[in-house]
């Protein structure tokens, strides 16, 4: 198939003469990335809102770390699952892969994670991960092995 597709543009190429002089291409600028538009605190706020009924069983106004846990893993397209023998993945696992962002979110620690405080969570920059926060480090500072043999310790 690429032998054929490649014969076709070579005779293409070979049976045009061009008539015009051709202009030297011009340099292509760089693409400067374009940066999302940051939702404003009533935008988040008001999706919050919107998602509130679907994970606050009982709509007793504050998420319990199962159902944020089921938020951050629905977010992440997978599900949590209501019995252990159901599909998805087990609720002390959900619960364990989101403590970190549950404690982070739960502004008062009150145990619970009501409306306002998941907008501001959501608002938040995130946080590093460890492998992102080892680079951070090694970039500071040079390698061991980039130290001149000889030099003082």
């Amino acid at each position: 198939m690429t032998f054929l597709l490649g014969t076709l543009i070579g005779a293409v190429v070979a049976t045009t003469t061009p008539t015009t002089p051709v202009p030297a291409p011009v340099p292509a600028r760089p693409i400067q990335p374009v940066a999302a538009a940051k939702p404003s605190r009533a935008q988040v706020l008001a999706a919050v809102r919107s998602e509130w009924p679907r994970y606050d069983s009982g709509g007793k106004g504050r998420l319990t770390p199962l159902e944020f846990s089921t938020w951050v893993m629905r977010s992440h397209g997978g599900t949590v699952a209501a019995r252990t023998r159901d599909a998805g993945i087990a609720p002390v696992s959900a619960m364990n892969a989101s403590a970190t962002a549950f404690s982070r979110a739960d502004a008062n620690h009150d145990g619970g994670v009501t409306p306002d405080e998941m907008t501001s969570f959501l608002l938040l920059p995130p946080t590093p991960t460890a492998s992102a926060r080892a680079k951070l480090q090694a970039s500071k500072f040079p390698a061991a092995s980039a130290i001149p043999a000889g030099a003082a310790h």
